[in-house]
C-alpha cells in the first residue's frame, strides 16, 4: 500500500532520495551547503505528509528523528519539521541493526557485534 510513497517523494524534489523497507523510509539528501539540504528534505517532508493525509496515513512522530553525518567539529545547525512537529536530532540511531553515529565512525556498531559475538562463544 505504500510503495508509491517514494515516488511521490523523489518526484516532489530530485536532489532527495528515498529508501523504503517494509514500513520504515528513509530520507537523505547530500550538499555541501546545509541549508540549501534542509529546504530540500523539508520539501520531501511536505510531501510525504500530503501523501499520508491523502492515504489516510498517519508518522508516529515520535519515533522520526533526523541525523546530519559530518566530519566537520562545528555542529551544524538544521532544522526539520513534519508539519507543525520538529523533527528531534540525534546523533546516533540503528538502522536495519547497524549502529550509525553521525561521523560514521562504526565504533559503536563494532561494540555491538563485538558483545553480541562474545555471548555466542560463551554458549558455545
Amino acid at each position: 500500500m505504500i510503495n508509491d510513497i517514494v515516488y511521490y517523494i523523489v518526484n516532489s524534489n530530485p536532489t532527495v532520495q528515498a529508501l523504503l523497507f517494509a514500513d520504515d523510509l528513509v530520507l537523505w539528501s547530500a550538499d555541501g551547503d546545509i541549508r540549501t539540504t534542509q529546504e530540500s528534505l523539508n520539501t520531501a517532508l511536505d510531501a510525504h505528509l500530503t501523501w499520508s493525509n491523502n492515504n489516510e496515513m498517519t508518522v508516529n512522530t515520535s519515533k522520526t528523528v533526523f541525523q546530519v553525518f559530518t566530519l566537520s567539529h562545528k555542529p551544524k545547525a538544521i532544522q526539520l519539521f513534519y508539519g507543525d512537529y520538529q523533527l528531534q536530532r540525534t546523533q546516533e540511531v540503528t538502522y536495519l541493526g547497524i549502529v550509525l553515529d553521525s561521523r560514521l565512525s562504526w565504533n559503536k556498531q563494532a561494540s555491538r557485534v563485538q558483545a553480541i559475538g562474545k555471548t555466542r562463544n560463551g554458549l558455545l
